[in-house]
């Protein structure tokens, strides 16, 4: 043990010749670590040891891999700095010195574009470790349907086999899963293939878990749910290892028709980031064979917030039954909060404005919150977002003079407060009230198509 300290404390200050510190320390022992490397990644994926532990070793790795770069490199630029005073030739010493300039060039490179990832997304599942351990598994729908909720960890697939076999009558399995191991969500794949299942996406599916919902007769994706891609880099250590199962997730894709143009972009995302495409372009790549409605099947467990697949597009596209009704709950929560405070009125209202988030939940009644959540649930789930929309105002303008004509009846500023908010940031009550006449006269039009298209107008402004 001392012989080996002696050896780095000397190598680091220099004391070695250049040949041996360059050819011996550098060359040679950079060698025997890569193939040592190596081994001990073939070895790792083969054991199929637990997430936690093989990210503790990735970090590991390449945190000792960063300091005996380091180490290896000062030592040679030493050694070449004091060639001379031992006999040596300057342009040996001044050639090793530009090497060591390309090779920490090259390795701060390295690290930056793998070993840095690597390291973050290590540091993620370490931090969800407790969870990889658990999956929980339900048949509903009187024996028809799998539900599948939690990560991906070993095991996984031999336990949804072993219910298949004790309920031959499942035909769909929802998957709810943010992923895990890539060899589970393979063996999942397989394994639908087998059973001839259905898959379908109530809330989220991600990393691994896409892999198996691939293998769907049909795949089913809920107008709530997402699909998140990204490339396999994040739980491999050689490059080459990446690219392979990369590849293999290029096959799956092909194999189902998906678009050339999709497959890129889903292996193109750092293992560390997630992609996740919207609902429609998802169709049109043949990702998803149909959006359908929660309804269509069993009540699923998972949770999954709506803010995560709420876009400003809906605002704009919604069917107009569903945003006249999202409006109406809206309403009824500003004039709540009007009458609460005006303030919160104002912050609901314009949060950019806020000087800190308010917590309208804690505000108002649970009437009023269920109302609010089904109105926007019922606009997510019922609209068809089109990537080529182009809004088309029609006459809506017209109907805004009419209304802001209307409400000024009531008070002369309120048309001016609407069109102006921004000069009455200080006057909370008026430029709430304002706004709210404002929208309540819109939706005192006739029909629900002529106040569906006034809001969007409203919108757009």
């Amino acid at each position: 043990m001392m012989r080996v300290f002696n050896l780095i404390k000397k190598h680091w200050h220099g004391d070695y010749s250049l040949g041996k510190a360059y050819w011996l320390i550098g060359v040679g022992l950079t060698g025997c670590l890569s193939l040592l490397a190596y081994a001990l990644n073939q070895l790792l994926l083969r054991l199929e040891i637990g997430q936690s532990l093989f990210s503790t070793l990735v970090i590991g790795l390449y945190s000792f891999t960063a300091l005996f770069t380091i180490w290896q490199l000062v030592g040679i630029w030493r050694s070449a700095k004091y060639h001379t005073s031992h006999g040596g030739r300057q342009g040996w010493a001044t050639a090793a010195q530009v090497m060591v300039v390309v090779a920490a060039l090259r390795a701060v490179f390295d690290f930056n574009q793998f070993g840095l990832p690597m390291m973050q997304g290590s540091v993620g599942l370490m931090n969800t470790s407790e969870l990889t351990r658990r999956v929980e598994l339900r048949v509903l729908n009187q024996g028809t349907e799998l539900e599948l909720i939690g990560p991906l960890p070993q095991g996984t697939s031999e336990s949804v086999q072993a219910i298949l076999q004790r309920f031959p009558s499942v035909r769909v399995i929802h998957l709810n899963s943010p992923g895990g191991r890539i060899s589970e969500g393979v063996n999942l794949y397989h394994l639908i293939q087998e059973y001839q299942l259905d898959t379908y996406v109530p809330s989220k599916c991600s990393s691994a878990c896409t892999i198996a919902f691939m293998g769907g007769q049909q795949r089913y994706l809920s107008k709530r749910g997402i699909l998140g891609f990204h490339s396999a880099s994040l739980h491999q250590i050689d490059g080459s290892d990446v690219q392979e199962i990369n590849d293999d997730f290029k096959r799956i894709y092909r194999q189902h028709g998906v678009s050339e143009s999709f497959i890129r972009q889903a292996v193109r995302v750092a293992g560390a980031n997630i992609w996740y495409p919207g609902p429609l372009e998802l169709v049109e790549a043949r990702v998803v064979d149909e959006l359908v409605q929660s309804e269509r099947f069993a009540p699923s467990n998972a949770t999954h917030s709506l803010a995560t697949t709420w876009r400003a597009e809906l605002l704009m596209q919604g069917p107009d039954d569903e945003l006249v009704a999202y409006w109406r709950a809206n309403v009824d929560i500003m004039n709540y909060l009007n009458y609460v405070d005006a303030q919160y009125c104002v912050d609901y209202l314009y949060p950019q404005w806020a000087k800190q988030p308010i917590d309208v939940e804690a505000l108002i009644p649970i009437n009023l919150i269920s109302a609010y959540r089904q109105a926007k649930t019922n606009l997510v789930e019922r609209t068809q977002l089109r990537n080529n929309f182009r809004y088309q105002p029609g006459t809506a303008n017209v109907m805004l003079e009419q209304v802001l004509s209307e409400v000024g009846r009531y008070d002369a500023l309120y048309p001016q407060v609407f069109q102006q908010p921004g000069d009455y940031r200080a006057h909370a009550r008026l430029l709430c009230q304002a706004t709210i006449a404002v929208y309540e006269g819109a939706l005192r039009l006739p029909t629900h198509e002529r106040q569906a298209a006034l809001l969007r107008f409203m919108q757009q402004r």
